[in-house]
């Protein structure tokens, strides 16, 4: 029987609205909380290291960067790291399923997009099998997070291949600064469940500690036809981090992690390793566990010299589409910051890693060989000139020596010019490569099933070879203006062109005959590198204090992409790029502080139609929230509150894509 749908939303809407004319209205009556403690020339100031791996003031950064702070995730009542992304200009975050997610910045959206590098706290989460980042496992307490760093554009001078389109740093707080305990309670509507329990302390004189154990499960979903899905999510984690003074000079991070999760999905395979030939939909469970452990120390050596050493040990194996993906993966990574001659600051580094995995092949995908090892080595130089008092110039280079082709070089050049201390404009142009991975180079697997006027089934078979793999590339000109207009108003604004060669395609071949496992005709797709692109657009947002209480961030996304291939390619599959481009986003945020400590946010986001046949869709998301006391927290979250559930993605890689579904949760916070 259907149920009625509830209209939550004009609820919704018009508690935000009464809330908000109270909080106008007696603003004058109790001192401001939260938002008058952080004004624009704080948001102008806040320290970023991701830029060019040096601590440095955002208004001085050369680059399209945006910082999502803690406050900014607290109050957007989100439960996991991609919705927090829905913040950032630029970021296209899209739901396939309650566990995945296509996330990329500007453009080249898909369930593993391959041209965003993922950092958690500088330790590299880019999956080298499958070129991606597996999003469910990137589970870091969001009340643990200091910050998130956003690059819009390519960061490869200083990150090295991969940082095509962009770099997402997610920086946890230090442990001095989580000391004593916590735990957060949330239970809500599809089933949702989610806690967390931490406790911190002192080690002695010197150290300070934090360890965790979250617990996380989501019921099953809905396709967009409203059909009942499979795809429910069950999740633990566990975790710590330690950090030492060692002397006046020297500090010293320890953290690691263990993750076990499990998800459902509804999966359409080919059956080709039996005495059968056929294509079946059906339910499955894919299951990772992870584990990684890291240590960083660091030495201020003069007031304008520091340096770093870090290194991790990461695993995982992941079961998925009936096959199983481990990987073992060291990193070991040196870099020095130094002023000379008081205009040149120059950032330079070392790096190495090795991995290694094992492929046990599954329903019909292989790779061969199936365990490989391989060496990564890296060295980077990064030096900014100081030419007159408000006009830098930097120039930097990366040189990688990767196992798939050898030697690659990475530069950029950027201006900037800060006429006065409320305003920059800069101009970058940059060069950035993806380096190929194991799916590039080693893949053999039949991926569809089609019927054939003869009457024997067509077999699609998908055959990638190493020599055929090359680096795909991006030449990206850049442009951005950031000024505090006044004490309540201030713009950012960012326009890009960028360039791409090289990227893979799928080129068909002759087809033959097989007789095993039952008669059929292969119809062969080849992976090479004859693709070619065009994206084109920018980013404008503005933060304004409407009151003392009232802080509004409005935004505005434009992306282009026009793809191509060379003379000689008969690529049809990089259309779907653009197919799955979201070509205009809107958002609009509201933080409201009202008296007695209640908090009132809100946030529009509009989002364009995928011409792969994604409508339009607007989302909206509310919390109304109550700081009982010092120690504790109430909220209550609304989300996709405009309808009772929309598709944001439509995936290619085997899964069904479900919808998003209208929800609402509550949540409390204790500290002791």
């Amino acid at each position: 029987m259907k149920q009625p749908s509830c209209p939550v939303w004009p609820l919704t809407i018009l508690i935000a609205i009464v809330f908000s004319v109270i909080g106008v209205q007696t603003q004058a009556q109790e001192k401001p909380k939260d938002l008058a403690d952080l004004s624009l020339e704080d948001l102008m100031n806040v320290r970023v290291t991701s830029v060019a791996r040096k601590e440095q003031k955002l208004s001085h950064s050369a680059a399209a960067v945006y910082v999502i702070t803690q406050e900014d995730i607290r109050r957007s009542g989100v439960t996991n790291i991609p919705d927090a992304l829905r913040m950032a200009p630029g970021v296209d975050v899209a739901q396939i399923s309650a566990s995945a997610w296509a996330i990329s910045i500007r453009g080249f959206a898909d369930r593993y997009a391959n041209k965003v590098l993922v950092l958690v706290d500088g330790r590299s989460v880019y999956n080298a099998n499958f070129s991606g980042v597996y999003w469910d496992a990137q589970d870091v307490p969001l009340e643990d997070i200091d910050r998130i760093e956003v690059i819009r554009g390519p960061g490869g001078t200083v990150w090295g291949a991969n940082a095509v389109n962009g770099v997402i740093n997610i920086i946890t707080k230090k442990a001095s600064e989580t000391h004593g305990g916590l735990v957060t309670a949330i239970g809500g509507s599809q089933d949702t469940a989610d806690g967390l329990f931490q406790y911190g302390g002192k080690v002695g004189s010197t150290g300070d500690y934090r360890a965790f154990a979250r617990y996380h499960t989501l019921g099953d979903g809905k396709f967009p036809n409203g059909t009942q899905a499979a795809d429910g999510w069950l999740l633990g984690h566990a975790g710590f981090r330690s950090d030492w003074q060692l002397s006046q000079r020297d500090t010293m991070t320890v953290q690691g992690d263990l993750l076990a999760d499990q998800a459902g999905e509804t999966v359409t395979e080919v059956f080709s390793n039996s005495n059968t030939l056929q294509s079946a939909t059906f339910n499955y469970k894919t299951k990772l566990r992870s584990g990684n452990i890291m240590g960083r120390w660091n030495r201020t050596l003069s007031g304008s010299s520091d340096l770093s050493v870090q290194a991790y040990y990461d695993d995982y194996t992941v079961q998925q589409d009936g096959f199983t993906d481990s990987r073992h993966t060291f990193d070991l990574d040196f870099h020095h910051h130094f002023a000379l001659n008081g205009r040149n600051d120059i950032v330079w580094g070392l790096g190495y890693r090795v991995s290694a995995d094992n492929f046990v092949p599954g329903y019909s995908l292989s790779l061969s060989p199936p365990r490989r090892t391989d060496n990564l080595f890296t060295a980077f130089l990064q030096d900014e000139i100081k030419i007159t008092k408000s006009l830098w110039f930097i120039l930097g280079g990366k040189l990688e020596h990767n196992a798939y082709t050898g030697f690659a070089t990475e530069s950029g050049a950027q201006l900037l010019w800060t006429p006065t201390q409320r305003q920059a404009a800069w101009l970058s142009i940059m060069r950035a490569i993806r380096q190929p991975s194991r799916e590039d180079t080693d893949t053999q697997g039949d991926f569809s099933i089609i019927p054939l006027p003869n009457g024997l089934p067509g077999v699609v078979l998908l055959t990638t070879d190493p020599i055929l793999a090359a680096q795909e590339s991006v030449v990206s000109l850049q442009s951005g203006y950031r000024r505090q207009i006044n004490s309540r108003l201030s713009l950012d604004l960012a326009a890009f062109g960028n360039f791409y060669a090289n990227l893979a395609t799928f080129e068909t071949r002759t087809p033959f005959f097989a007789a095993t496992p039952l008669p059929h005709i292969v119809l062969p797709l080849v992976g090479d590198d004859e693709g070619t692109a065009v994206s084109a657009g920018g980013e404008v947002f503005l933060t304004w204090n409407a009151t003392r209480r009232w802080r509004i961030t409005p935004e505005y996304s434009l992306t282009t992409l026009d793809v191509g291939h060379t003379k000689i390619s008969n690529d049809t599959s990089l259309q779907r790029l653009e197919s799955q481009l979201a070509k205009h986003k809107v958002g609009f945020r509201s933080l409201l502080t009202l008296p007695h400590n209640f908090e009132c946010d809100s946030t529009i986001n509009y989002v364009s139609r995928l011409s792969v046949g994604i409508p339009a869709y607007t989302r909206f998301d509310t919390r109304l929230g109550w700081k009982t006391s010092e120690r504790t927290e109430i909220s209550i979250v609304g989300q996709n509150l405009l309808s009772p559930r929309h598709p944001e993605f439509f995936d290619s890689f085997t899964i069904h894509n479900t919808a998003v579904q209208r929800s609402v949760f509550g949540k409390i916070t204790w500290r002791f």
